[in-house]
């Protein structure tokens, strides 16, 4: 937990917000799940980090290495999500919800871990299973999908 309060995230010259290392950690887990980083989900982190903390690309470029160090060491959910969770809004957590299942869903695929993931990083948000669902239905709507 210290490495998200002031340890890799005070860095001399890269100093982040842990809330925003959180989160973006956790959104390029979810990216990662399926073993590659499609540039559809790359831009899909983006663009909910330089959205949800009014960033711009540069600091959203930087605010993803620095997350993307700490994911590469060890990722810990229960602490990313603890984190997230006593800081973020609801409102805000179903926005995380939400670019999840966008980042899963980029690629055109659905992977049973992707699936698996979203509803275990959901739950540690403190996201009803109900929540989630709705959440995933939201996003397909917006593919032009129906739920499956």
């Amino acid at each position: 937990m210290q490495r998200f309060k002031g340890g890799l995230a005070r860095q001399p010259g890269q100093e982040q917000d842990p809330l925003r290392l959180a989160t973006a950690a956790v959104l390029l887990d979810i990216a990662h799940a399926d073993g590659e980083l499609a540039p559809a989900e790359d831009e899909d982190i983006g663009e909910h980090l330089r959205r949800a903390f009014a960033l711009d690309e540069e600091s959203a470029a930087e605010l993803l290495e620095a997350a993307d160090e700490i994911r590469s060491r060890t990722i810990d959910h229960f602490a990313l999500t603890n984190l997230i969770r006593r800081n973020a809004t609801l409102a805000q957590r179903i926005d995380i919800v939400k670019t999840m299942w966008r980042i899963v869903y980029s690629d055109g695929k659905l992977t049973d871990y992707e699936s698996y993931l979203v509803r275990k990083l959901a739950d540690l948000l403190g996201l009803e299973h109900r929540v989630m669902i709705e959440a995933k239905v939201e996003v397909l709507k917006e593919r032009g999908e129906s739920a499956p």
